[in-house]
């Protein structure tokens, strides 16, 4: 008879041990690819949905007009679609399955202050956001642009669009996504209800949370930092004055002078005004400069030096602002001073 040979004891162990060390590195990539393909398609399967909605409402002439807010659009777009939970722009964070977000600039962002088409990096639309919830579970929070030209009528030319998205691997696949029925509206998405990193796209790297028409939560864009409830920009001086002449009384920019002699003509108080609106935010009261330049010591991105307007008028050539060097004082400034800017809003 012939010997016989098998693996020893050891070496069945150390070829397990081997097999155990691969899987260990190998698997979590697998992992990582399969929930990158996943999530694409949870994304592109809501923007499917969103746009079949959008279809029914041009077959019924509902697209032939503007909507004067989100709210209003949303009464229409939910005869279309399966909507399990609808919330306003003050309860948010109700349709959404987190607390806290992962921007794209890698910052932490409160979902609670995605109130407005601004928080969704969309400067000029400050109508209220909508959160639905679908019937998969899919949660959105959405934005109407009433001040876009998106208008279809029921016989208008619709143009159907792919978008590529990752399906891991780092290959990319085209998935078919939307029409221009869709050019309205723009909306955050989280595919995998609230699992993790609950994350938006960052250095090209797809995460959880997505983006359809350009979307993103907004606070890398607005604020530069926070005081207390206020989201505040330095802009500094990087603004012009506007021509407050009566010879330029027809330009839009006019609306933003006030009671300015006619010959004036460089009026920087009124540019601030303009520099702060064209983000969708304000100059501050007397009273929010006050509170910024008091929050010098606990908030190191808070100005330590510099004179800041205030929106607040002390005669028709001069308005008040604050000194952040020393006491935080008020002054009567001339408005053809080129004076710096912090811009307010809330986040």
């Amino acid at each position: 008879m012939k010997n016989l040979r098998g693996f020893t004891l050891a070496e069945v162990l150390i070829t397990l041990g081997v097999i155990g060390v691969v899987a260990a590195i190998t698997m979590p990539s697998v992992i990582a690819n399969i929930n990158e393909r996943v999530n694409s398609e949870r994304q592109a399967n809501i923007a499917q949905k969103i746009t079949q909605a959008m279809e029914q409402m041009r077959a019924h002439g509902l697209l032939n007009t503007k909507y004067a807010s989100t709210d209003a659009f949303v009464d229409e777009l939910q005869k279309y679609l399966k909507i399990a939970k609808r919330c306003d722009s003050e309860h948010i964070a109700d349709c959404w399955p987190t607390e806290k977000v992962t921007t794209s600039d890698g910052e932490e962002y409160e979902v609670s202050k995605a109130k407005t088409g601004v928080s969704l990096k969309h400067k000029n639309n400050k109508t209220g956001n909508v959160g639905l919830v679908l019937a998969d579970g899919a949660s959105l929070i959405m934005t109407y642009d009433e001040n876009g030209d998106n208008t279809l009528d029921v016989g208008s030319e619709v143009k159907a669009s792919r978008t590529p998205l990752p399906v891991g691997g780092g290959k990319m696949k085209d998935f078919p996504y939307t029409t221009s029925v869709t050019g309205a509206i723009d909306f955050v998405m989280d595919v995998n209800g609230g699992k993790g990193p609950n994350s938006e796209t960052i250095n090209g790297k797809y995460h959880d949370i997505r983006s359809f028409n350009g979307a993103q939560f907004a606070k890398g864009m607005v604020c530069d930092f926070e005081v207390g409830d206020l989201c505040v920009k330095n802009l500094g001086t990087t603004y012009s004055a506007v021509d407050c002449s009566s010879n330029n009384s027809s330009g839009s920019d006019y609306t933003y002078c006030s009671m300015i002699p006619s010959e004036r003509t460089n009026d920087y108080w009124a540019g601030a005004k303009k520099a702060c609106a064209d983000i969708g935010m304000t100059l501050p009261s007397r009273s929010d400069l006050t509170t910024i330049c008091g929050a010098q010591g606990t908030n190191a991105k808070v100005p330590t030096t510099g004179v800041f307007w205030s929106n607040e008028e002390y005669t028709k050539n001069f308005a008040w602002s604050i000194s952040f060097s020393g006491l935080c004082g008020p002054n009567a400034q001339s408005k053809s001073a080129y004076t710096e800017i912090l811009c307010v809003g809330s986040n």
